[in-house]
């Protein structure tokens, strides 16, 4: 049957890309929680740290614009580049790992695209609430990942052994591209003929800002941008305050832990929840708990209240990006609205750590993700949300009715 047929017809096993999925959230979590121990190992700064996420951030955005064609390459591809990048950590001592982080990227940007494609397009001929149904799981199953990371990490922090950790991870990576090297061909669906957009993707990304409220711009710009922040900061900054190993694993843990919860709640009861709230009203108060959190994570250093603040900030993420990202799509379809996402995420890490190196203290660079939702609460309140979400209501309604 050919391409076309290569393209609706996807049997790939679930449970292999379920597993390579989870994986992925352990890789993007993984810098982060291992950051106090990169640091004392390779003699860095704060600075150099941040300039760590940085590299991994753009490429991870670089990699999901090389998602393209067979999908199965792709996969073989980005985890044997995020094995070499691991092993090459493993191996590096400081030297030239912003290139490994860069490479790093690429390879999860490119795996966590090309399997979110393939699932979806599965899910798509099932039905359209399927699709939905089948991105909240991927959605979930890539947050345990990202919350089991922490406890990997028990040695490298105590004694600094972080190769056979940073090995075990290209190990996995290695078992995904040899399961994708069996698949057959599984290749990317194009939109219909009368979607097709021809513009370079710099005059597609300048579209975004004119289709494209501003204030919702810049709001799926600084979600990302916080989460990668605090992620990436919270062992770091816990363990600076003196907490013990256990009490450093535990901040990123309860992160995760706060958005893996929010995620799966706000999935299971949204029917229940949306007599009781709009999707703005949604934003609002998650973004009251992410400033609440974000306070006291600044203002206290106590552990109860690091390990309480982390959870929240957690808590408060998971539903926002997901209905910030929703809206934004009712303006303007495409990958230009993701790549803007992932600027946030390498700029406010960077910036998180620049100004900690600056005025040596972490406290002072976490100023940063709490400014940043300030301005989404400032935004949120004053901003016309409700026009945005009843458009995406709006949307789903056509759909429905199509």
């Amino acid at each position: 049957m050919g391409d076309a047929a290569g393209s609706v017809r996807i049997g790939p096993a679930r449970l292999p890309l379920y597993l390579g999925f989870a994986a992925t959230g352990v890789a993007v979590a993984l810098p982060g929680a291992l950051l106090p121990a990169l640091l004392l190992r390779w003699h860095l700064g704060d600075e150099q740290g941040g300039r760590l996420f940085l590299m991994a951030w753009i490429g991870s955005s670089v990699g999901s614009l090389l998602v393209k064609g067979s999908l199965r390459t792709v996969i073989l591809l980005g985890s044997l580049a995020t094995a070499l990048a691991a092993i090459g950590l493993g191996e590096c001592h400081g030297h030239g790992a912003d290139v490994l982080m860069g490479l790093y990227g690429v390879g999860l940007g490119m795996t966590m695209t090309a399997i979110s494609l393939i699932r979806q397009q599965q899910a798509m001929n099932w039905g359209h609430a399927q699709s939905g149904t089948e991105m909240v799981r991927l959605n979930l199953l890539w947050a345990i990942g990202a919350c089991a990371a922490p406890s990997l990490t028990v040695r490298a922090l105590t004694v600094g052994a972080i190769r056979p950790l940073l090995f075990g991870l290209a190990f996995c990576f290695l078992l995904l591209a040899a399961w994708a090297a069996t698949l057959g061909d599984v290749r990317l669906i194009s939109v219909s003929v009368g979607e097709v957009d021809d513009a370079g993707f710099l005059r597609r990304v300048a579209r975004v800002f004119r289709k494209v409220p501003l204030g919702l711009v810049l709001m799926t710009l600084l979600i990302t941008g916080i989460e990668a922040s605090a992620g990436g900061w919270l062992a770091t900054y816990a363990r600076r305050g003196g907490h013990t190993v256990v009490a450093t694993i535990a901040a990123p843990t309860f992160f995760w832990a706060g958005l893996l919860l929010s995620r799966l709640f706000w999935s299971v009861s949204d029917k229940w929840m949306s007599r009781r709230m709009s999707q703005a009203q949604e934003v609002q108060a998650s973004l009251v708990l992410m400033a609440l959190a974000s306070v006291a994570l600044i203002a206290s250093g106590a552990p109860m209240v690091v390990l309480g603040a982390a959870f929240c900030l957690g808590f408060g993420i998971g539903p926002t990006y997901p209905l910030l990202l929703a809206w934004a799509l009712q303006f303007e379809r495409g990958g230009a609205i993701f790549f803007l996402a992932g600027v946030g995420s390498a700029c406010l890490p960077w910036l998180t750590g620049a100004i900690s190196g600056a005025k040596g203290s972490l406290r002072v660079g976490l100023v940063v993700p709490m400014l940043g939702t300030m301005v989404m609460l400032g935004i949120a309140l004053l901003g016309p949300i409700g026009a945005w979400a009843k458009g995406l209501e709006h949307g789903l309604r056509r759909l429905d009715t199509d």
